[in-house]
């Protein structure tokens, strides 16, 4: 059999719960949210906030979980007030600057990515409680920019631009776009590879490739730009840029244009100058013996004639020789 004064204070809780429901007469606990960063630098401190509107209620605490585990605790009542429940070493919470609304984590890992909530009761005889979650990833950047390969220094209309785009190893891996000119290719410009994974380190990589023909449009006085970027949430964004000359066709003496691939490509040891001169000097060689057939035989007869002064010259050295022996006896 219940006692009296219980009956009494149950009695009373009941009415003020029913009383607090009333259309109008709501004093409690209302307009709960949170403020919690998306994506945080691996290494950097994160700041979680809870906002409510405790009106003319009195609060009886404010929890704060990752995933399903209690990590901090703030309970106005109590000395102190806030209480760390981390098993680990993987939250680390400066007290010194969180409070009833605040939380600071500091030099957070990437492990502890994942779902943050904060629960806020409200104290008798209401016993409000609003719960609040929102996600944040701690991100592992690229330590450099995303890298251009296989695209060439110069292409000809009707050209393949063929390359690939890679961002190095993050957590997660960059989102990579390509631009051409500034402007966003479109998808049938693109192949999309799987994400690499590096499981040792737990990050990952990935890779984009373009693949378009080259026509008059792509080329702005001669010019074409071609530009990758990389992108991790509103945290992190590089590009990397490759100009690309238009490589008009040179014309020789013959009206026989160049073979395709005599153009310099893109790669170590690329020497453009020593292309440009062998071409200037090819074009000139085959004008002179095109234009100029008389030049072309006596380039072609003059081993023949200088044998003829060599031999000549010795048959008269021979000559005067035997003259002067002759004279002599």
């Amino acid at each position: 059999m219940q006692k009296p004064a219980l009956k009494l204070r149950r009695l009373f809780i009941i009415t003020a719960v029913y009383i607090a429901s009333l259309p109008g007469l709501t004093v409690g606990l209302r307009n709960v949210n949170v403020r919690i960063p998306s994506a945080v630098k691996r290494g950097d401190n994160a700041l979680l906030i809870c906002n409510y509107d405790i009106e003319n209620d009195t609060l009886y605490t404010v929890k704060w979980y990752r995933g399903r585990r209690e990590f901090y605790r703030y309970t106005p009542k109590e000395n102190p007030a806030w209480k760390i429940f981390t098993k680990t070493n993987e939250i680390d919470v400066e007290t010194t600057q969180s409070n009833a609304s605040h939380v600071l984590l500091r030099n957070v890992p990437t492990s502890i990515s994942g779902k943050f909530a904060c629960e806020v009761s409200a104290d008798a005889p209401t016993f409000d409680t609003s719960i609040v979650a929102a996600d944040m990833e701690v991100v592992e950047l690229p330590t450099q920019r995303p890298i251009i390969t296989g695209i060439h220094s110069r292409y000809r209309l009707g050209d393949v631009v063929n390359g690939n785009c890679s961002s190095d190893y993050s957590k997660p891996a960059a989102n990579l776009t390509w631009w051409i000119n500034d402007i966003q290719v479109p998808p049938n410009y693109l192949r999309i590879y799987d994400i690499q994974r590096h499981l040792a380190e737990h990050l990952e990589s990935a890779v984009l490739e373009i693949n378009f023909v080259v026509t008059v449009h792509h080329f702005n006085k001669s010019r074409l730009k071609l530009k990758c970027s990389a992108r991790i949430h509103k945290i992190y964004a590089q590009e990397s840029e490759k100009m690309i000359e238009e490589d008009r066709p040179r014309f020789l003496a013959s009206g026989r244009s160049p073979e395709m691939n005599m153009y310099p490509f893109d790669q170590p040891g690329d020497v453009d100058e020593h292309n440009e001169l062998y071409l200037i000097h090819s074009n000139t060689a085959a004008g002179l013996f095109a234009w100029n057939p008389t030049l072309f035989l006596l380039l072609l007869l003059w081993p023949s004639a200088w044998a003829l002064c060599v031999w000549e010259n010795r048959l008269g050295n021979l000559l005067e020789d035997r003259l002067l022996d002759r004279a002599e006896r």
